[in-house]
């Protein structure tokens, strides 16, 4: 492997992505660091083998305008980290709204846009990008386990990119208020090392890890094992991709075996 591999880590500021992106310098990675935040101390600490890039990962503008900043810096794309996060900020219940004849209040749905639909851009972004290395093709690991999953295959035959998913337990980072790690027994909290450590299990793995996901709980790490299909054949056929209808949104067959001609 390349003895200077380049990773984005977004979160990175904070919290587990600043362990990970401590982690991957200590490693031998070059790091470029996205937060919405900056973290003076941290990017001191790394020196020149990490690179802040304000971003705010809900806006896929600012998540591009990254991206080209990083190639530009280090001139090539290895791995993805979407390790950006934040809590609910609402209550879809709005049990404080009861009695009252008013519309409830729009949903804030800053954690979709954030834990979600930043997943999504910067998986796009990754793509773009990893096309351009010397080699073709990369690797991104992020905390959405169904759309890790769903476009696992394709990006490996099309891209030569895996995907693979960490899914962190209850870590003592700043999103987790006090009152509740307080309320945690101790036996019951993740450490952070365990999180850097799964993703190191996947930047460092093989293929055969491609669309895998690892659950992190307290101490041990569990690969996450694919439902069956509850009616069998007939279920999966319902899921199996049809080509022409991949060609029409995607404009290329899917090249997957089993897909339906």
């Amino acid at each position: 492997m390349p003895s200077e591999r380049v990773a984005i880590v977004t979160g990175a500021s904070s919290g587990m992505g600043l362990a990970l992106s401590r982690d991957l310098v200590n490693r031998g990675w070059k790091v470029a660091m996205a937060d919405i935040n900056p973290n003076v101390e941290l990017s001191k600490e790394l020196g020149d083998k990490a690179e802040f890039f304000k971003c705010n990962v809900a806006d896929y503008d600012s998540q591009a305008e990254m991206f080209q900043k990083a190639w530009d810096k280090f001139g090539r794309i290895d791995a993805l980290c979407a390790n950006a996060g934040i809590v609910d900020r609402s209550s879809v219940y709005i049990l404080d709204h009861r009695g009252s004849n008013k519309i409830p209040p729009k949903p804030d749905l800053s954690c979709t846009d954030i834990d979600y639909k930043g997943v999504v851009y910067g998986t796009q972004l990754a793509i773009h990008f990893m096309r351009k290395n010397k080699t073709p093709g990369g690797k991104i690991v992020a905390t959405v386990l169904n759309f890790i999953r769903a476009v696992s295959r394709v990006l490996k035959i099309k891209e030569n990119i895996t995907t693979h998913a960490v899914l962190p337990g209850i870590v003592h980072t700043n999103i987790i208020p006090q009152a509740m790690i307080d309320a945690v027994s101790s036996e019951a909290l993740t450490p952070v090392s365990s999180i850097v450590s799964a993703y190191n299990r996947f930047l460092d793995g093989d293929d055969s890890l491609n669309g895998e996901a690892l659950e992190c709980a307290a101490d041990k790490q569990m690969f996450v094992p694919r439902p069956e299909y509850l009616n069998g054949g007939i279920s999966k056929r319902a899921c199996t991709v049809w080509d022409p209808l991949f060609k029409m949104y995607h404009h290329e067959l899917s090249e997957l075996p089993d897909a339906i001609p």
